[in-house]
């Protein structure tokens, strides 16, 4: 499949379902949202791929994973919160 640039891009197959289920649409269903919407069943399936992707995946970059024990006690250090007893906390962050 080519884009509107030249470049090919990926592309899969979908099996609609013969009744809709929990997790699936049947062709009957696909044709009453073009209907309804107006947009293509390709820019139907963008758009449900889109807002899945947009509740599942994370929307953060990712770090360099945990912080070292050097630099807790860095930040232990740097804290104002280090004056206060460790009794006036519930739960500890590191």
């Amino acid at each position: 499949m080519h884009n509107t640039q030249g470049k090919t891009t990926a592309s899969f197959l979908i099996r609609l379902r013969s009744q809709d289920t929990p997790t699936g649409i049947s062709a009957g269903t696909l044709d009453e949202l073009v209907k309804v919407t107006g947009m293509s069943k390709t820019e139907i399936a963008h758009l449900a791929l889109r807002n899945f992707a947009d509740r599942y995946l994370p929307h953060y970059e990712k770090d360099d994973g945990p912080l070292s024990n050097e630099q807790i006690c860095a930040i232990r250090e740097a804290s104002a919160a280090s004056d206060i007893a460790d009794d006036n906390f519930t739960q500890r962050l590191f």
